[in-house]
């Protein structure tokens, strides 16, 4: 049981070792690194302060669902007041006692370790699922500050596109008025800026649009990622399935969910075994003396001894229910398994795509812009024509856009590969594991002190 309050101190101090040290900034727009969003999360999620108090919840439930194997100490006062004859009060009587009792069952049919490793694990399974939701959430997060990324250089560049559309705008213009020119020319200009106006207004308000999914996941604080040059992310996860199976949160839930149905079974099938229960009464006060037994400064000692004989069935069926309850578990362990298999292979099917595209679609962008250089100098030079203009122009707006969603779908392959063997939830024994470490969301997260911190209660628990 001194586990479960370890674990305790490692998620509340998580969630609310700094929660008072950033609430100056929530209302202003913060520019941040992704390990500092992590924080943040971290910290300020709601949805995680509500996880963290259902686990919480768990580890004293598992308290109170054993409170029952320890004895039961009581005292109780009685006191009655019986009329014989209401037209002679004497002969009225009064009786009343004041007694302690113990009262204990004596575990002879070996049920109660079953029932408290069944409830133990029962709590082993919630604070899994905390995993998970870490894994997932964390993931998510991730995923969505990246796409927040590539959206605003997506932004910038259909800015940088309005721009360029407008410069050659006014050269077309420039032409008509020495007559160098057709009046179509400056129609089909105009109608380029037009919809280069009309996407970077798209891409401005996905940006915003991310950047309020930032917001949301951070507690409400208004954040944007460091405006910083691009990096093409590099490979460097390590891959390895049956690690994943070990630390992937929501198949640690169902191996656990396993065990416990299997100690369910073990202690429902004894439902029809004996009980035997010891009691202890002392009176210390008793008028008359003879009121109640044990008798005024008596005690008394019993053993009571049950034994079922029928009891409709009951048990048997239950017995059988918990049996395909296993069943239930263990199709979902298997599911979770094969799943496991199928999200690595995808993110990394997604992976190998993204970096192909990658590769391609930025030597696309080095032509198209040698192009599109060659076809502005013409044109300006009147040597070419406005559709050769428009053609390049269209054609390095779409190339680039293209290496933009392949350098996305890349960090959001390696997301999903690292969210595929449980890359984001906390390690079994209360620390954040290696990959997480390294993409600063580990001793970062809660500082030294906190460490310490985590490190001192911990002892002290023991």
């Amino acid at each position: 049981m001194k586990t479960l309050r370890h674990h305790i101190i490692f998620y509340s101090t998580i969630i609310f070792s700094f929660m008072f040290c950033l609430t100056d900034m929530s209302y202003a727009s913060v520019s941040m690194r992704l390990p500092q969003y992590i924080n943040e999360i971290l910290l300020n999620n709601h949805s995680l302060r509500a996880g963290v108090k259902n686990v919480e919840a768990g580890y004293y439930s598992v308290l109170a669902s054993v409170a029952y194997q320890k004895p039961n100490i009581s005292a109780s006062a009685n006191g009655s007041y019986t009329t014989r004859m209401l037209s002679v009060p004497e002969n009225n009587v009064f009786a009343g006692s004041i007694a302690a009792v113990y009262t204990q069952r004596i575990d002879i049919s070996k049920s109660y370790t079953l029932d408290e490793n069944q409830n133990i694990l029962g709590y082993e399974v919630s604070r899994a699922n905390f995993d998970n939701t870490i894994n997932t959430m964390i993931a998510a997060a991730e995923e969505t500050w990246w796409s927040a990324v590539l959206a605003r250089e997506n932004m910038k560049l259909q800015k940088e596109i309005l721009l360029q559309r407008s410069e050659n705008h006014r050269v077309t213009v420039e032409k008509f008025n020495q007559e160098l020119v057709p009046r179509l020319d400056i129609v089909r200009s105009e109608a380029q800026v037009v919809e280069a106006e009309t996407l970077a207004k798209t891409a401005e308000t996905t940006y915003m649009n991310l950047l309020a999914e930032l917001s949301l996941m951070a507690g409400g604080l208004d954040v944007e990622p460091v405006d910083e040059e691009l990096q093409v992310p590099e490979f460097d996860v390590a891959l390895n399935y049956e690690e994943a199976l070990e630390y992937r949160p929501d198949v640690r839930a169902a191996r656990l969910n396993l065990e416990r149905a299997k100690l369910v079974k073990a202690l429902t099938a004894k439902g029809m075994k004996p009980t035997l229960d010891f009691g202890f009464q002392w009176t210390a006060w008793a008028d008359p003396e003879s009121a109640t037994t044990p008798n005024k400064q008596q005690a008394g000692a019993s053993l009571t001894l049950t034994l079922p004989i029928y009891d409709g069935k009951a048990t048997k069926y239950k017995v059988m229910n918990a049996d395909r309850l296993i069943q239930v578990a263990e199709s979902n362990l298997e599911a979770l398994r094969e799943q496991t298999r199928r999200d690595i292979t995808v993110a990394m099917n997604n992976w190998k795509n993204a970096a192909a595209s990658e590769h391609d679609k930025k030597r696309q962008v080095e032509r198209s812009e040698e192009e599109l250089r060659i076809t502005e100098l013409m044109y300006a030079e009147g040597m070419g024509a406005q559709i050769d203009l428009i053609n390049a122009q269209t054609a390095y707006q779409t190339v680039r856009t293209q290496y933009l969603d392949a350098v996305k779908n890349m960090y959001v392959a390696l997301v999903a590969l690292r969210k595929s063997i449980g890359d984001y939830s906390p390690d079994e024994n209360g620390t954040w594991k290696e990959a997480v470490v390294r993409y600063g969301k580990g001793k970062d997260i809660i500082g030294e002190t906190g460490l310490k911190t985590l490190r001192t209660n911990a002892k002290n628990k023991k």
